[in-house]
């Protein structure tokens, strides 16, 4: 634990390097902070690893030798102090002074002087020309340098989508994501702000039912002070398409780390039993403190999806593993970790899922297919080939009061696509069994 921002955020950037999780790094090595300072820590280790290409690309100019030959140290270093020049209103100064103490307390005096002269140059120039590609005549590459995402993730998209929404999919992604909590029980009045509590004011987010960004206050007080859940739209989105009268037994297949069981748990009071089930203990057990706060029955089950350890279901909620490339902002290391591969093995490993879930449910029963993902294997692709191989599933769309206009597409599924929300993204699609 460190109890200086920049140095929290500096070892947040090593721990990652190494293999760690963003999320899991930055809760340990922040910790000791004070919440201003702790504010500031992850804004700089988050923002420098989400726009980790595009500081690197003007690095490579500023530099006199490639980054390739520097100390993975220093080109953490340097990669927070030009993000805090670019991208922060920290004065300039005092962006290069910290980084060089910094550089020179964890890695020593002589590595301090590269960063001073770099930096400077950096604040005195500004933005280099020639960094980044012209975006119309190279739009790839500029999205893989400015736009700070993976050549490979860029080129699929492109494929897919026209110029424009991608650059907006690419921009969402490097803008940290607001707060924003559905609140559960009754009829929510979502055109007014809320006070629950002292200090702690939610403001209503147009269009989603239910939904409020967290304007004031900490989400920890927002979810003790009236039933919630902290989550963004889309997977609200996915919650709602699920259903009403959902008949029992709902099982919720991979569950963790549990806010559509939550909301769905809420919504399905009379489905009984309702199971939240999921391969990892430790985050199934991190259900356990919100289930009895918000008193709902639900029984938390051990176990791999592939073979559930229940007899069968009228309902399941299969939220299956994905590459998550609708919610890369809010996992900023996640774009760097992806690749071909990773994705080929989960197109694999959602197919078995699949599989195992229709034998579990039973006739006339539902099963809705979810993912964060915009990837086409994943989702309607994956769908696709379900209905080939079950001849008795059927997509049964939702009743059109349940989404929002325009989030389901010609086949009833759900599409939460962030260049046209400003949310994270989100696919679903309810598959009936004959």
């Amino acid at each position: 634990m460190e109890d200086d921002p920049r140095l929290a955020a500096f070892h947040t950037l090593c721990d990652v390097d190494r293999g760690e999780f963003a999320d899991h790094a930055a809760s340990r090595r922040l910790s000791n902070l004070q919440a201003a300072d702790r504010g500031l820590a992850l804004e700089l280790a988050y923002g420098s690893i989400r726009l980790r290409s595009r500081l690197d690309a003007e690095l490579a100019l500023l530099l006199d030798r490639p980054i390739r030959r520097l100390d993975s140290r220093v080109l953490h270093w340097l990669r927070l102090g030009l993000y805090q020049v670019r991208e922060t209103r920290v004065p300039d100064h005092a962006a290069v002074d910290e980084t060089v103490r910094g550089l020179k307390r964890t890695v020593g005096p002589k590595a301090g002087g590269l960063a001073n002269a770099v930096l400077r140059r950096a604040a005195r120039e500004g933005p280099q020309e020639g960094a980044f590609p012209d975006p119309e005549g190279d739009a790839e590459g500029y999205l893989t340098t400015w736009g700070s995402h993976p050549r490979w993730l860029i080129r699929r998209w492109l494929s897919r989508w026209p110029l424009a929404s991608v650059r907006r999919l690419v921009e969402n992604d490097n803008l940290a994501p607001p707060v924003t909590v559905r609140v559960l029980g009754g009829e929510v009045d979502s055109d007014r702000d809320l006070t629950p509590a002292d200090g702690v004011r939610l403001v209503p987010e147009p269009g989603w039912k239910s939904m409020f960004r967290v304007s004031e206050g900490q989400p920890e007080r927002v979810v003790g002070s009236l039933p919630s859940v902290v989550q963004d739209p889309a997977a609200s989105a996915v919650v709602d398409y699920v259903g009403d009268g959902l008949l029992g037994p709902v099982l919720d297949a991979c569950a963790a780390p549990g806010g559509k069981t939550l909301a769905l748990a809420w919504q399905a009071r009379d489905a009984r039993p309702f199971v939240a089930a999921d391969v990892s203990a430790r985050r199934l057990d991190r259900l356990r403190e919100p289930v009895a706060r918000l008193g709902l029955d639900v029984r938390l089950l051990l176990a791999d999806a592939r073979a559930p350890a229940i007899r069968g279901a009228r309902t399941v909620l299969l939220d299956a593993p994905c590459t998550g490339t609708g919610v890369l902002r809010r996992r900023p290391d996640a774009r760097w970790r992806l690749g071909q591969d990773k994705l080929d093995s989960l197109v694999a490993l959602q197919r078995e899922l699949l599989d195992a879930m229709a034998d579990l449910v039973e006739p006339g029963g539902l099963l809705v297919y979810a993912t964060c993902s915009l990837e086409a294997e994943e989702n309607e692709e994956q769908v696709e080939g379900f209905l080939v191989r079950h001849g008795d599933f059927r997509r049964e769309p939702p009743e059109p009061t349940w989404v929002p206009d325009g989030a389901t597409d010609e086949n009833g599924d759900l599409r939460v696509l962030p260049w046209k929300w400003d949310t994270d993204g989100a696919f679903a699609s309810r598959l009936r069994r004959s």
